[in-house]
């Protein structure tokens, strides 16, 4: 998920947390503590994401595959992080008088534990991935449910935190958000006019309850209102992930199904991308499409063009419906692949990442090798150079599973 949204979550954990305080005790938390909450929760929220110092970010593309998303997005660094930034706020709330209660650093560790482990969460919901019962399982887990940047949980939530925020800069700031989003909504290529038309509706409908509403029901409504986003979102996933499978095996009763990686488009749960990895024989066979979770409403082929697909794709021969519209594919022998995680130790560390390899020959030495969904082989970020035979091994290379082992014979 991307780091606006970690914040905004974090600072709706604050408020939340402020309102059942005060519901609790019957009295309102002081402005000094809800302040030092909502700062400290908004740091906790992001704090995972501080592999980016050391991953590499613009320069090494193989150590930021392998370490973003790394050992800082497991719950044991989580709650370390997390007890780290409350030693820092409760220094801050005992640097003036009067001390805080021990009520306040109660709630204050109790606040950061949970926005620490939400960005673990909403990680997770992504087609990304993580891995957080590493060191007992190195296994990545995907949530496949949710955009990387989905404005609609800025819709639903950012209206409620303007109406409570007291500071004048946060308001702005947090007004400047919604329109932004719902400005860019209204601009990229990837958000039907459809959706930027729901998206805006939707925000002037939350605005409207956030001026209403009691401050309690206010974040009340902004918490159920990410969580049935969350929902609404991963039930059209789902509903996408079945028919591509099906269709999949309607188009090739041999195939092995070994993954459906599934993505909505942002702001829409209707239309989604899906890849297939598929093991039929000896071929390996990864194909692209788009799935409509709603055909009566928009049919597939109405859902936009994936983008970074990768160029060496080709157009795929199958049939396609008003569910399922096919788009590309590309073949080879899975024999071929494990030969090289086998042969290279490079290549090996790369798909320690990589969930939907696509590779080519560079020469007679070099192989180009990348994730699918992410550009694949010709371009993207996860696109690197290996050799096709080394065994010299690059430096820190952690333990994570390969997502494809049951194609490289592990």
């Amino acid at each position: 998920m991307d780091n606006v949204t970690h914040t905004v979550a974090g600072l709706l954990l604050a408020e939340a947390a402020g309102q059942l305080r005060a519901r609790q005790t019957l009295a309102p938390p002081s402005a000094r503590f809800r302040a030092v909450a909502a700062v400290s929760s908004a740091i906790a929220a992001n704090l995972p994401d501080a592999d980016l110092l050391y991953t590499g970010v613009g320069g090494d593309r193989l150590a930021y595959m392998l370490h973003h998303r790394g050992y800082t997005h497991t719950i044991g660094a989580a709650l370390l992080g997390a007890a780290l930034v409350w030693g820092a706020g409760v220094l801050v709330l005992r640097w003036r008088r009067p001390a805080p209660t021990r009520a306040d650093v109660r709630w204050l560790l109790g606040l950061l534990l949970v926005s620490t482990l939400s960005h673990l969460v909403l990680d997770w919901t992504n087609s990304y991935g993580v891995h957080p019962f590493w060191p007992f399982d190195d296994r990545w887990k995907y949530g496949d449910s949710v955009f990387i940047a989905e404005p609609w949980l800025w819709v639903v939530s950012v209206p409620a935190l303007v109406a409570a925020s007291t500071n004048r800069v946060a308001r702005v700031l947090l007004s400047l958000l919604l329109l932004a989003g719902l400005a860019l909504a209204w601009r990229v290529p990837i958000v039907s006019s459809g959706a930027a038309t729901a998206l805006t509706l939707g925000a002037v409908v939350s605005v409207g309850l956030a001026r209403v509403l009691s401050p309690r029901v206010r974040v009340t409504a902004a918490v159920a209102g990410w969580v049935a986003v969350t929902l609404v979102m991963a039930m059209g996933a789902a509903q996408a992930r079945g028919a591509a499978l099906r269709a999949t095996r309607e188009a090739d009763p041999a195939a092995e199904v070994l993954d459906v990686v599934v993505s909505p488009l942002p702001a829409n749960a209707v239309c989604m991308t899906a890849i297939t990895v598929e093991r039929s024989g000896a071929t390996y066979r990864v194909a692209t499409a788009r799935v409509s979770a709603a055909p009566s409403v928009t049919e597939a082929s109405r859902c936009g063009v994936r983008g970074s697909a990768d160029a060496t794709l080709r157009p795929s021969a199958r049939r396609s419906t008003a569910t399922v519209q096919w788009d590309g594919e590309w073949t080879a022998t899975h024999a071929e692949l494990a030969t090289l995680a086998r042969e290279s130790c490079p290549a090996l560390a790369a798909l320690r990442f990589i969930r939907v390899p696509a590779w080519r020959a560079v020469g007679d030495s070099i192989v180009l090798i990348g994730d699918v969904r992410y550009g694949g082989a010709a371009s993207g970020f996860s696109s690197v150079r290996v050799p096709r035979r080394s065994a010299v091994c690059p430096n820190a290379v952690p333990p994570w599973t390969p997502p494809r082992a049951d194609l490289l014979g592990l």
